[in-house]
């Protein structure tokens, strides 16, 4: 195998793919919608935080040398590489690892795991909402030497590599919860809580790629943390944002300064006209910063953008934004077509006909398209509750035929979000929850049916009923798309029959999963094992679909796929590299 060249820097920021080892795992099956959202990525949940692309130009600036290594789309995009040898040829003071959304947390600990074996004295640092919200359940594990806590964290973190740089302690460095040279945990406070979100992102330069047709060329903006609203399930909610931060203000902003940065950044990309841009949290934004942020929108030539948005958009705002991109795309969340249900999850904040007039508005006014999206696992929603949202799909998509009102159904799994009020108050709201610490959800990663990963169920549907109902909610979705001519016949049939084979397989998996005698299980998942590898060749590869666009598109030139070598080099080092050997556990 041809020996990759030594990447050098002062800070290496690790992503890790949710489940680690996931090639060739004969013990661990990924069926077909396992991420049904509206993101191109797979099952391994390859988007990671924008905080990375912050820290690197915020400590870039002031000297310090940091990469980004996007480890789950470096191993789909060429599973032969052996991980111990792609950590090898890293030279760093700091391997830093995000464990931001939950879904990450087998993947993450096996990664710093993993680091320590090659790297026993180079630090590993975790941060993120998650890492944040059990820092103290992390640091102890062996291989976690330190957790970054916070939201905002580029001072602290330009103070930690200056330490590491010149050989001193880590005392004093706000925020930081680490473990000293003897084994004892040092809690430095949790003080850095500023009132301003983040730096610009420096967009200039994207991930290139090699990969066939139909790439997937998109950004993203946030421009605040934490909300102003208070979902119930939402671990980037009102109340969750406090729970995690010791703050008051449940939400800090972006400058506009800083906005306009990125925006600035972004129109040096060639062919930026290429581009789709989604812009997070929106909805957050009051009219004034909306505008100056809507004017910078205008001065750049992208294709399409899309505006998360809680309420609906006001005639002004509307106007605008088709004003300044004719593709611009509103995602509205009503979460579920039952008011009471709607109001439960902590959206109902307007009728089906109040939104039913409103989107004869929006398109009178020049939007390209509204998304809406219904999720399955809210409060008092059972089957007939999810069945009445399908129905209702189906109305909106005969009464604005033509107008490009794409609604779409979203099953709410693996996890409940930690933090989130539900996860906080399960009984209260007719939740249980499975898993309380990182050590339930890490194992709940490692169950072989996804079912036994859902860390959650409700009083109206099991974890079960999570899949079926909600697997079985897309594919009708789908055949009622192909009805009124979304989709052609032929993709809702596939959509159909990937679904059915999917749930079957899954009863099999599922069964030898739930044996209580540990060596029986073991040996009828290994009955199961060649199927289980087949199958998950099929969906983790390096190609991906999602409901919004469910046709394969190759992976590797997204935003997030930084793979620190270029394709040419690591083409090279994967020539005549053997195929992994199978994983058990």
């Amino acid at each position: 195998m041809y020996d990759l060249p030594t990447v050098r820097a002062d800070l290496v920021l690790i992503h890790a793919p949710a489940v680690f080892d996931f090639r060739n795992r004969r013990d661990l099956y990924f069926p077909y919608l396992c991420t049904s959202g509206d993101v191109p990525i797979t099952p391994l949940y390859e988007y990671f935080p924008v905080g990375f692309k912050t820290l690197q130009r915020s400590l870039g600036e002031s000297g310090f040398d940091v990469r980004i290594l996007n480890l789950s789309s470096l191993l789909l995009r060429y599973p032969q590489l052996d991980l111990e040898r792609v950590l090898a040829s890293i030279e760093t003071r700091l391997f830093g690892i995000d464990l931001h959304w939950m879904i990450h947390v087998q993947g993450a600990i096996a990664v710093a795991e993993t680091i320590k074996r090659v790297h026993a004295d180079t630090p590993v640092i975790f941060g993120g909402i998650s890492s944040t919200y059990y820092a103290d359940e992390l640091v102890r594990y062996p291989w976690i030497d330190m957790v970054m806590r916070g939201y905002e964290t580029h001072g602290p973190m330009r103070e930690l590599l200056g330490a590491l740089r010149d050989g001193r302690a880590p005392e004093g460095i706000a925020n930081l919860l680490w473990t000293d040279r003897d084994g004892a945990v040092r809690d430095n406070g949790f003080t850095h809580v500023p009132e301003s979100y983040s730096c610009g992102i420096d967009w200039a330069s994207q991930p290139q790629t090699k990969s066939g047709s139909m790439p997937i060329l998109e950004l993203l903006s946030t421009q605040n943390a934490g909300c102003a609203y208070n979902c119930g399930w939402c671990g980037g909610s009102r109340d969750a944002f406090r729970r995690i931060n010791p703050k008051k203000r449940p939400m800090a902003r972006k400058s506009l300064e800083e906005i306009e940065h990125e925006f600035d950044t972004a129109r040096q990309i060639p062919n930026l006209d290429q581009y789709h841009f989604y812009s997070v949290g929106s909805y957050n934004e009051p009219k004034p910063r909306m505008r100056k942020f809507l004017e910078q929108v205008g001065e750049s030539n992208l294709k399409s953008i899309s505006y998360e948005q809680y309420h609906l958009t006001s005639d002004e705002i509307l106007a605008e934004m088709a004003r300044t991109n004719k593709r611009s795309i509103i995602t509205l969340s009503p979460e579920s077509h039952d008011p009471v249900v709607a109001k439960l999850s902590g959206r109902g904040v307007y009728t089906n006909e109040e939104m039913e007039e409103w989107l004869y508005r929006a398109f009178d006014a020049g939007i390209f398209e509204v998304d809406i999206w219904y999720f399955i696992g809210m409060p008092q929603q059972d089957k007939a509750s999810v069945q009445g949202s399908v129905d209702y799909c189906a109305h909106l998509l005969e009464k604005f035929k033509g107008m490009r009102v794409s609604p779409f159904l979203c099953p709410m799994i693996p996890f409940l979000d930690p933090a989130s009020t539900f996860f906080e108050e399960p009984d209260k709201h007719g939740y249980r929850v499975f898993c309380r610490t990182v050590e339930d959800h890490r194992r709940a990663m490692g169950r072989a049916s996804l079912i036994n990963r859902i860390n959650y169920e409700t009083k109206w549907l099991s974890r079960r009923d999570l899949v079926h109902v909600g697997f079985d909610a897309v594919a009708q979705l789908a055949e009622i798309k192909a009805e009124v001519g979304v989709y052609p016949p032929s993709l809702a049939r596939n959509i159909r029959r990937k679904v059915i084979d999917s749930l079957e397989f899954l009863e099999e998996v599922h069964r030898a999963d739930c044996l209580e005698d540990e060596k029986e299980r073991a040996r009828e998942l290994d009955l199961l094992g060649d199927e289980i590898v087949r199958r998950n060749a099929e969906i983790l590869f390096d190609g991906v679909a999602n409901q919004a666009f469910p046709i394969q598109r190759g992976i590797g030139g997204r935003w997030f796929d930084e793979m620190l070598w270029d394709e040419d080099t690591l083409d090279r080092a994967v020539a005549g590299a053997p195929e992994p050997a199978p994983v058990t556990g």
